[in-house]
């Protein structure tokens, strides 16, 4: 890629992430339990997957009320079989303008993930309200995000407390903003899967030392590298 292409993309992104200011000053904070698990079972559904096929089959657990919060064992292991059942199901969704059918990838295992977190959570008299009020350290509750849900990784718990309107300053590491940091000499790292949290966060610092470099939050920034990025990788084929 030459530079003039560099400097297009550089300065879209950062246009970009002033209209997202402007549009989107700030996340909605989320305070009701159960869009809370929403949310969370969302960012299990996408890792490794299009976001609008994990949106899809999470509209299909809400709309038949399957993912809720268990009130007893029995419940559970009704919910339990509801999600196995749904998850194994096709989902349609849009994309680019054109509608899809498929299954979500490796819906076995995301929806033994989804039931093992409901279990850690619920069935151990926990919220993730409380969850989330347990530390006073924003690392510490993103780690306890991590430790209480199962299938959830730096980049997906990031997601999830940036989604609620727990923390902006989080960098969502996946694979478009991770291409665009070595395209700007950021980082040499090609792969977005993290071994371990120390690895993640040395790559968002540097992100979140870029954003401060331009007056821009991680939250906005990160909308723009994915939209330019997902828009310029579709053009191009």
């Amino acid at each position: 890629m030459n530079m003039t292409s560099v400097f297009k993309i550089h300065d879209t992104v950062l246009q970009v992430s002033y209209e997202a200011r402007t549009l989107l000053p700030e996340m909605p904070i989320i305070k009701s339990e159960n869009k809370l698990l929403s949310e969370l079972v969302l960012c299990i559904l996408s890792s490794q997957e299009k976001y609008e096929v994990a949106l899809a089959m999470m509209k299909s657990l809400s709309k038949e009320n399957i993912l809720r919060i268990p009130k007893n064992k029995a419940e559970f292991r009704e919910i339990k079989a509801e999600i196995k059942s749904t998850l194994k199901n096709p989902v349609c969704f849009k994309s680019n303008g054109k509608t899809y059918s498929r299954r979500l990838r490796f819906f076995v295992k995301k929806a033994e993930y989804i039931i093992d977190t409901l279990e850690n959570i619920y069935l151990n008299d926990l919220t993730i309200k409380g969850i989330l009020k347990q530390e006073d350290c924003i690392q510490n509750t993103r780690k306890n995000i991590i430790s209480y849900s199962c299938g959830l990784g730096p980049k997906q718990a990031s997601m999830f407390l940036r989604n609620i309107g727990y923390y902006s300053e989080f960098a969502v590491l996946d694979k478009h903003v991770i291409d665009y940091m070595r395209i700007l000499g950021l980082t040499c790292v090609t792969d977005n899967s993290f071994s371990n949290m120390a690895a993640y966060q040395k790559i968002e610092t540097k992100l979140k030392s870029y954003a401060e470099t331009y007056n821009v939050n991680l939250l906005h920034l990160d909308l723009a590298i994915w939209t330019t990025m997902r828009t310029l990788k579709t053009y191009h084929g």
